[in-house]
């Protein structure tokens, strides 16, 4: 199956494999605190937060050191795991898409803000996946919980999005994400598409 995937990191010819950026260590203590209670995630989300600000003070703050991104991907997995367990992990999974609308979107509204050195990192791809049946899911769900645990903290709204996501349910204009944890290579770049100045 031929699908597109943007990204700073991979390299034409690599084959993508699960978990590309090694996250799911940020995730798991979520997971684990989620499966205990609402009131052991929320202590670990506090507890993230402290770790942050810490890290801020000494200038080592980055992408990483974003909890609430790693406490929304727990609830997501979470939910995954106990409710949905045919479906793809976002973390384990890759993402594709199918259309070239949606990847000019997401460079627009995700990476063109980075200085111009950063952003001609980025590069799209042609990519061939092996997996006859990848799931298509709305991420815009998956925006909408992290948005209600940046600013309210709002356990329950993410959970209600993580299973609405996993239903194939969409908001309405979704950006479609196709996941698969199956092997994936990058045969052709394509990153023309993107018209960058």
């Amino acid at each position: 199956m031929l699908l597109y995937h943007i990204s700073d990191t991979l390299q034409l010819g690599e084959i993508m494999s699960q978990d590309y950026k090694k996250n799911m260590e940020l995730v798991v203590p979520f997971v684990q605190a989620l499966k205990r209670s609402e009131d052991c995630f929320y202590a670990m989300v506090l507890n993230a937060k402290l770790l942050k600000s810490v890290f801020g003070k000494f200038g080592m703050r980055d992408m990483q050191t974003n909890y609430v991104k790693w406490a929304t991907e727990g609830i997501f997995e979470y939910i995954r795991i106990t409710e949905f367990p045919e479906g793809y992990s976002r973390i384990l999974s890759n993402y594709f898409y199918d259309n070239f609308p949606d990847i000019k979107r997401l460079y627009e509204v995700d990476w063109n803000m980075k200085e111009k050195a950063e952003r001609f990192n980025f590069h799209v791809y042609e990519i061939e996946l092996e997996d006859e049946a990848p799931q298509k899911r709305d991420m815009l769900l998956f925006d909408e919980a992290f948005d209600a645990m940046w600013d309210n903290n709002d356990i329950q709204t993410a959970i209600d999005r993580a299973r609405r996501y996993f239903k194939g349910e969409h908001t309405t204009t979704p950006v479609w994400e196709i996941m698969s944890d199956k092997s994936a290579k990058a045969v052709k770049d394509i990153t023309f598409i993107l018209n960058r100045e």
